[in-house]
């Protein structure tokens, strides 16, 4: 019974010293961890519907504050068509992050943040956000 503790609790915290170790440490991706404060312009989009059927503008209003209510992903469409995903600092869901941006959807903001690139991926920690005018 003894040696089962003790390889339970063996396993245990040798899961737990490599699972949370350095996950967000890494050499060999390109443009990994590159963050910078930028400004941006653009639309606010639901990005599901955007990538999956195109769908954006003030037809779209409704179903933009149901997918964010519901935690999926939202972000900023630029005019030379980039788009860059809205994340929560750290670990924090996107049905907490996403609240505070339901009243501008749809619409052309200016946003401050801390912009991540990494794999042509696009993510910005909005500090601050506007209308556009």
């Amino acid at each position: 019974m003894n040696s089962i503790l003790i390889l339970f609790f063996s396993l245990f915290l040798s899961t737990n010293i490599y699972a949370h170790g350095d996950e967000h440490k890494s050499s060999d991706q390109s443009g990994m961890n590159d963050k910078k404060q930028e400004v941006l312009s653009g639309k606010l989009i639901g990005l599901t519907c955007f990538i999956k059927h195109g769908a954006v503008g003030k037809s779209h209003k409704d179903c933009f504050k149901e997918c964010a209510e519901n935690g999926l992903p939202i972000g900023i469409l630029t005019a030379d068509k980039k788009i860059y995903q809205i994340s929560g600092e750290g670990h924090a869901d996107l049905k907490t992050t996403n609240k505070q941006f339901i009243k501008y959807a749809e619409q052309d903001v200016v946003v401050k943040g801390e912009v991540f690139q990494s794999n042509n991926m696009n993510m910005v920690v909005v500090k601050g956000i506007k209308l556009s005018k």
